[in-house]
């Protein structure tokens, strides 16, 4: 029987360091839509006057665009590198996003989830987007795009509840990995 997914809830995040690990991870609240998007280059070669072979240039571009009603200062800090003081989020002109790990889940309808974590990619910085209230309230969310590249030789990882072996606290150890586990992706 075929299955639905549906939903999107648990995002956590991680910066990574000049080791390529995370030190912390935290949860991004209030995020309301998630799209990825991949690029997997194929080129048709030709020999004996039609195609012959078709080659794949692997992952050429992952980029996650993410929706949320508010993006902290302290996501913003984690994200841009931006100085946060008394209240106010001061932006450079030679700012520098960090590198971040992301996970996310959708729920399937037998209630297990599909976990989708990224491993290494910077956001750029969100618009602002606002209108004048007339009657009910109606919030924009403020959305940013990431762009991923790989890890250990990975750029994204896929976790399903339902698959015989899967433990979240390992997968979330792959996407997050700390000096402590010395994890850098999936073991055999």
């Amino acid at each position: 029987m075929g299955k639905v997914k549906f939903g999107l809830s648990g995002c956590e995040y991680g910066v990574l360091d000049n080791a390529e690990k995370v030190t912390t991870r935290k949860s991004l609240p209030g995020l309301t839509s998630a799209k990825l998007e991949l690029t997997n280059e194929l080129k048709t070669l030709s020999a004996d006057d039609g195609p012959y072979v078709v080659v794949s240039g692997g992952i050429t571009e992952a980029k996650l665009t993410i929706e949320t009603y508010d993006l902290t200062s302290d996501a913003r800090k984690d994200f841009f590198g931006i100085t946060v003081e008394n209240g106010v989020e001061k932006y450079t002109k030679d700012l520098t996003p960090k590198d971040i790990a992301i996970l996310f889940r959708t729920k399937m309808d037998d209630g297990n989830y599909v976990w989708v974590g990224l491993l290494k990619g910077k956001f750029n910085l969100p618009g602002f987007e606002a209108s004048t209230v007339d009657g009910a309230p109606d919030p924009k969310a403020d959305s940013i795009e990431g762009s991923f590249v790989a890890r250990g030789g990975e750029v994204l990882l896929i976790g399903r509840e339902d698959a015989t072996g899967f433990n979240l606290e390992a997968f979330k150890g792959m996407v997050f990995p700390t000096a402590s586990t010395g994890s850098t992706g999936p073991t055999a």
